[in-house]
């Protein structure tokens, strides 16, 4: 008699301009990282097979990957999400009737259709709530194409927020009251707001690091590539907020050439920021009306917002929210095994990770 086990597949975080790839092993109680992997390159160029596919045959030759089976994460504009409400009558099945309801919403024919619903309420006197996802047919059959020229079986294709909340809640007690969880990227992040498993709202929206990155290469000539812009940016970011205060408090102040470099990033970063700030009040003021004003617990930000000193502090004073900046290779829920030079390094492989946690069944 065979015996079926599961085992941790690689994790493939696939978007427009860039492919992150984890691992995870077994070690002791612990979960340690088999491997990690990371590539960017020109968006412009992302459609073509001829990108994506030596990069993924690099990642199923790796010698920190076992196996070849994958769990994947498809760029989100690959994929729509929208929430339907609705009743189930006697005869009817509940999956019959979400396809029945997702119908009206989508922009193509049913037929053409791959759904899959992530999140469903409990019945109440309401009826039910759920999050629908879809893609077209046509385009998941694509890269399950360029997997496996490139030598990988995908076993699952993951939604952007339930790979995220599948990553929180490892990382995370579950809160009481809803939550905001955002993934920062580098030219695009995902917005949601979650309850335990059950996800109220979502959004993805084109912000991210770029704009703000090249603005800092634009006012500063000595930041003459992206990593030397990053590395700036994580030092100085938005710690002039704090020199406000102490300024508000008649505190001294430091030193005057540091104050003013403070003060310029702090011009340059916050229209951006105050962009990302804006959809946040957006979704949360759509939850409010839609559930009964529920208070939230906290914010979470996962990817290249640990690029940005003191953004946590900031979106604390603007939204009134605690916030927490999340690097999940920095949790001690992970046994400190992997293969980046410096640990502070693994933030943005957020969705990679959250990707890499669902296990998958092996003879």
């Amino acid at each position: 008699m065979l015996k079926i086990k599961s085992a941790y597949p690689i994790g493939l975080d696939i978007g427009k301009d860039h492919i992150y790839a984890a691992q995870f092993k077994k070690r002791g109680k612990k979960l340690a990282i088999r491997g990690l992997w990371h590539k960017s390159f020109n968006s412009a160029s992302k459609n073509s097979d001829d990108v994506l596919v030596p990069y993924l045959k690099q990642i199923a030759e790796h010698k920190y990957f076992k196996g070849k089976k994958a769990v994947v994460h498809i760029p989100p504009q690959e994929i729509i999400s929208f929430p339907i409400r609705f009743n189930v009558h006697t005869g009817e099945s509940l999956e019959a009737v979400m396809v029945r309801e997702s119908e009206k919403y989508l922009p193509f024919p049913i037929e053409e259709a791959v759904i899959d619903y992530p999140s469903i309420s409990s019945p109440s006197t309401e009826g039910y709530t759920a999050t629908i996802v879809a893609s077209r047919k046509e385009r998941i059959e694509h890269y399950l194409t360029v997997l496996k020229q490139s030598g990988l079986s995908a076993e699952v294709f993951d939604f952007g927020v339930s790979t995220l909340l599948r990553l929180h809640h490892f990382l995370f007690t579950a809160e009481e009251d809803p939550i905001v969880l955002c993934n920062v990227g580098y030219t695009g992040s995902i917005i949601a707001i979650v309850h335990k498993d059950l996800i109220f709202a979502n959004r993805y929206i084109d912000w991210g690091t770029k704009a703000l990155i090249e603005n800092l290469q634009h006012n500063f000539k000595h930041l003459d590539d992206k990593k030397k812009a990053s590395l700036f940016l994580k030092k100085y970011g938005l710690l002039y907020e704090n020199q406000k205060n102490r300024k508000k408090e008649s505190e001294p102040l430091g030193n005057p050439e540091i104050d003013n470099i403070l003060k310029v990033v702090y011009q340059i970063s916050t229209p951006h920021i105050e962009e990302l700030i804006h959809e946040c009040h957006q979704i949360m003021a759509y939850v409010r009306s839609e559930f009964s004003n529920p208070p939230f617990a906290a914010i979470y930000i996962y990817g290249l917002a640990t690029v940005i000193e003191n953004l946590d502090q900031y979106f604390e004073m603007r939204l009134g929210i605690p916030t927490k900046l999340v690097n999940p290779l920095l949790s001690s829920n992970f046994d400190v095994n992997n293969n980046l030079s410096d640990i502070t390094e693994g933030a943005p492989f957020a969705l990679a990770l959250g990707t890499a946690l669902r296990p998958v069944t092996w003879l």
